[in-house]
């Protein structure tokens, strides 16, 4: 799901698969093996964006993007 509202750009990525530790897949370590998150919130920021994510195990996971729109 995605929308526009406040001069922004948002977009909610969920899915119910197995989900993970947030704080250990995000840390610096990890993410150098290349899980993809990293990645991800580096383009978001290169845009002044941000990726904000949950997940619980068994539960899945939820990413919400938000990226600032220039008039």
């Amino acid at each position: 799901m995605f929308h526009k509202r406040n001069g922004s750009f948002s977009m909610i990525i969920e899915d119910n698969g197995i989900g993970f530790n947030v704080e250990k897949v995000t840390e610096k370590k990890t993410l150098d093996k290349g899980f993809g998150l990293a990645g991800m919130q580096d383009r978001a920021a290169l845009v002044g964006g941000e990726i904000e994510i949950e997940s619980a195990k068994s539960k899945g996971t939820t990413l919400f993007v938000r990226i600032p729109l220039n008039d």
